[in-house]
């Protein structure tokens, strides 16, 4: 086997024509030899396996706050002690529904029997704060970190090798998940959901971006919708968990077993991405991957496989800003992972209709995304992703406008539309983004979209506070959002069927019409 990656100065020459000639001299794009595979094979089916289950993690952990702010009932009593909360004069005990009025109450405590269920009464917070410190509080801090966390990694992953980075994330993730069973104060705990936010920012983005880079064009909206049924999959069965652990501190101690046990099995068979040691020149290294897949597989490379991408020496945010077109679809893009995730969260943080047992809701929430997921894949599939992700935005918006009006039914129709398009527009913002930007930049730019993804999900509970006050004005605002959001899409290029970009070059092709590859495919024949 030989072993090359080209540089810009072989096409500039002439030296060699690839497109037109590749088979004749041996040349291939990482593409074009995982099409040789054929299907997806063992080596691809064990891949899916390992990140399917990082991915449940991250599902799990995202929700994580949902079943350790429970709330918890309480009583007034004559004589209080250090682990009641004074009633203040002029501010309401939190969860005040009892009692209230009394004469002579001036403190009031939980329920020993839940004493153990949530962080509030474990943490004894006070009562003025209670009511308010719940999902919306410990849940901005975890989106807080994942900000940090897809930023850092994004960039980290581009520069030292995906799988080191997920490693790296994943130890952050099983180090803090061990700690906040024994956290002895609400300081603690906030600490240690800010660096499960940022460990999620990391191995979550990896995990999907690994499976993508390992998959032949026409199988990546197979697999982004997989990838994403199965995070519906983690938000219905976190359920089962807290069902099972109620007290918070075995839930937090159940849930840090996964991601534990994942951690080895990561270290001994997730793989390097040979697209990345390609953009870093390491072609031996990509090819022997590549090997290694083919063997797992049962097939074989081409005959006399070399590989070749054009090689940018820049990375990190010169490569982006350098670029008019990278800089104008990566502001869209950013738009879209922000419109996305306030979107799902807004609806998520304000489904009031949504009454009764806290278990059988997560289970719900997570079950209502999965018919979204499957939508998205139809129409990424034969419409392509630019109009999955304008008419699933487009759809979410007016269900945004219709949840105005004050009806409870037409709310809670319009909320599990809602849910199913927000979900949607999660499988194809990944996808698209994975496939819009070159290598070298790849998670960069999907860490930065993600990042703003990030930002919405800060802001989203609050908003859902925000709607308790005033039904009207946050649903217009989103709405009018999501409705620009779609319109500056237009401006993008569509990705379906085509080869993943190696290089700022490949990717300003994306805009090329077929008329125009057909004129370039024909100017290199004659070259020759």
């Amino acid at each position: 086997m030989e072993y090359h990656a080209l540089d810009a100065k072989d096409f500039e020459a002439g030296e060699i024509q690839i497109d037109s000639r590749k088979k004749q001299y041996g040349w291939y794009k990482i593409d074009d030899v995982l099409t040789h595979f054929g299907s997806l094979g063992k080596f691809q089916l064990i891949l899916i396996i390992e990140t399917s289950m990082l991915n449940c993690i991250a599902a799990w952990r995202i929700l994580f706050d949902i079943f350790t702010t429970k709330r918890v009932d309480w009583s007034c009593t004559l004589e209080g002690n250090d682990n009641n909360c004074r009633h203040v004069e002029g501010e309401m005990p939190c969860d005040s529904n009892t009692g209230i009025g009394e004469e002579g109450v001036i403190y009031w405590e939980y329920d020993k029997q839940q004493i153990g269920h949530s962080i509030k009464s474990s943490f004894n917070v006070p009562c003025s704060a209670n009511s308010n410190f719940s999902y919306t509080i410990t849940s901005s801090i975890y989106f807080l970190g994942a900000f940090f966390g897809v930023w850092i990694f994004g960039r980290l992953s581009d520069t030292i090798g995906r799988r080191k980075t997920l490693l790296i994330s994943l130890s952050m993730c099983v180090a803090q998940a061990w700690i906040i069973p024994f956290s002895h104060n609400i300081e603690l705990y906030l600490v240690c959901r800010f660096v499960d936010g940022a460990a999620f920012g990391g191995f979550f983005l990896i995990a999907f971006v690994l499976e993508i880079e390992y998959s032949p064009p026409k199988y990546r909206s197979y697999l982004s919708t997989a990838f994403h049924i199965v995070t519906s999959i983690g938000m219905s069965t976190v359920a089962i968990w807290g069902y099972a652990f109620k007290d918070w501190r075995w839930f937090a101690g159940a849930l840090a077993i996964p991601p534990t046990l994942m951690l080895p099995v990561c270290y001994f068979l997730i793989p390097e991405s040979p697209r990345w040691h390609l953009s870093k020149g390491q072609d031996k290294e990509a090819l022997a991957l590549l090997e290694k897949v083919a063997e797992t597989n049962g097939v074989s490379l081409p005959e006399n496989c070399r590989l070749y991408e054009d090689v940018d020496v820049q990375t990190g945010f010169r490569p982006i800003l350098s670029n008019l077109l990278l800089v104008r679809c990566g502001i869209i893009n950013m738009f879209g992972w922000f419109m996305t995730s306030l979107v799902y969260y807004v609806l998520t943080f304000s489904a009031s209709s949504l009454a009764g047992d806290i278990y059988v809701n997560a289970a719900i929430l997570g079950a209502a995304e999965i018919p979204g997921r499957i939508g998205a894949f139809v129409v990424m599939k034969y419409l392509g992703r630019k109009t999955a992700f304008i008419s699933a935005l487009g759809f979410a918006s007016v269900c945004t406008f219709v949840s105005i009006w004050d009806n409870d039914d037409s709310r809670r129709v319009m909320y599990c539309f809602g849910k199913a398009l927000s979900a949607a527009l999660w499988a194809v913002i990944y996808l698209y983004s994975s496939e819009m930007y070159p290598t070298k930049i790849r998670n960069l730019g999907s860490g930065i979209g993600s990042a703003f993804a990030r930002i919405a999900a800060l802001i989203a509970p609050f908003i859902g506070d925000w709607l308790k006050k005033d039904e009207v004005t946050p649903y217009i605002l989103v709405g009018i959002s999501a409705i620009v959001c779609c319109a500056t899409f237009v401006f993008v290029p569509e990705t379906t069927g085509k080869d993943l970009p190696q290089t700022i070059g490949d990717f300003e092709k994306l805009f090329m019409t077929a008329a125009e590859k057909e004129k370039e495919k024909n100017a290199s024949s004659s070259a020759l």
